[in-house]
């Protein structure tokens, strides 16, 4: 008789993790078999030429069949047709992109990304085996979590916005990362979730990209001496960009969020992560006994496992405690921005679009004929509805802010 299998609901997130870094240390495949067994060439990038013909690729159907035999788990059910929306192998992409991020794991071809890696730096991937090892361990051996109560948290949760660090903004940002990712993972179980240092990297470089390029919105009191995030950006895009981080080139995007991972969230200057460990940790023993009660963290593997209270309090309350850190991240940057209207607008990103003024250009042309600016006529198929206060600064389509204006004059604005 056949040993019945795991239920994949039952393993430990440490306990995937150790496997998948045991796998791909015990080396993989020659380039030659992996294009036999698929049929098909793939052409690699010449830094990675040498390794051509040595046994050390992997591919993640390989990886995630040998990891979910180790495991005890039902390979055929996990890796069916539908393998690509299945909870384990979104695991293990997961896990083998934080390594390619960290540079453990390098591609065959990093510009056309196959899905074929290598061990890079051995040393360090037996490091985080070992560390995982230990984490899986803890969790088969640990007491069930109940959590705190949701008014604790909730209580904990106001009084870091309220009372935490007054020094920057980034206790605004890592609360907004947090609720985004619980909103992204509504369909989740209430199971401690992990969440990698490099999923924060990212936000806080959108969140900040977006708010200095598009809005130049300052971040503290001096002007010459900014914020952490702000000169990460500017040695990544320079002093101006587009508003956009979508017009850039991608290998830039990618380096900036490198080098917020490393300066924000790694050991910067000897110390540990700037914000991880001290946003639940509030100034004056104002979280009522309840430190710690969000997450655990783990500097070394870059990692941070939500509570399964908070991660639940958190995603039921997405709505109302979003609209909270807003408002305080607000009314913290209006002391540094007292003549800059709309901030939660322009904090909140995308929520804030531009109405179609076709109609505007209509109604205004019975009643004028010239360009507001130089006094013109109007010519047809070269007259632009213009906002006299410009909208990225007050978001205003109202009629008392339009003007028609001749297409040099509109350009020449800006």
């Amino acid at each position: 008789m056949l040993p019945s299998t795991t239920p994949y609901d039952e393993i430990s997130r440490g306990a995937v993790r150790r496997a998948v870094a045991s796998v791909l240390l015990e080396g993989g495949r020659p380039i030659a078999m992996i294009e036999a067994a698929r049929g098909r060439r793939y052409p690699g990038d010449d830094r990675q030429a040498q390794y051509r013909a040595s046994p050390v690729w992997h591919t993640k159907r390989d990886l995630d069949v040998i990891v979910a035999e180790r495991l005890n788990l039902d390979a055929d059910a996990l890796l069916g047709p539908e393998r690509k929306s299945s909870d384990f192998s979104n695991h293990t992409a997961k896990i083998i992109s934080e390594l390619r991020h960290k540079g453990v794991l390098q591609d065959w071809n990093a510009d056309r990304q196959f899905g074929i890696w290598r061990v890079a730096d051995a040393p360090r991937l037996l490091a985080y085996r070992d560390r995982w090892a230990r984490s899986a361990e803890r969790h088969i051996h640990a007491e069930p979590d109940a959590g705190f109560a949701v008014s604790d948290l909730n209580r904990a949760f106001l009084s870091i916005l309220d009372h935490g660090s007054k020094d920057n903004t980034y206790k605004f940002a890592l609360a907004r990362a947090l609720l985004d990712h619980c909103r992204d993972h509504a369909d989740a179980s209430d199971n401690p979730l992990e969440v990698p240092y490099v999923y924060f990297a990212d936000k806080f470089m959108r969140y900040y990209f977006h708010q200095e390029y598009k809005f130049h919105i300052r971040q503290n009191f001096h002007p010459n001496k900014p914020p952490r995030a702000i000169s990460i950006l500017h040695a990544s895009f320079g002093e101006t960009a587009p508003g956009d981080l979508d017009l850039l080139d991608k290998r830039k995007v990618d380096e900036a969020r490198d080098r917020f991972l490393a300066g924000i969230f790694g050991h910067a200057r000897r110390k540990t992560s700037l914000v991880i460990p001290r946003f639940q940790n509030v100034r004056g023993g104002q979280s009522g006994g309840t430190a710690g009660a969000f997450y655990e963290y783990d500097d070394d593997a870059q990692m941070l496992t939500l509570r399964p209270a908070a991660l639940a309090f958190l995603r039921r309350n997405h709505a109302v405690l979003s609209k909270a850190v807003l408002a305080e991240w607000a009314k913290f940057l209006e002391r540094i921005n007292p003549s800059l209207p709309m901030l939660v607008a322009k904090i909140e990103r995308d929520e804030a679009r531009r109405r179609p003024l076709t109609g505007y250009r209509r109604l205004y042309l019975r009643q004028w004929c010239h360009c507001f600016y130089c006094g013109d006529r109007l010519e047809r198929g070269h007259i632009h509805v213009d906002h006299l206060i410009p909208w990225s600064y007050l978001f205003d389509d109202n009629a008392w802010n339009l003007v028609l204006a001749c297409q040099d004059c509109n350009l020449k604005k800006g």
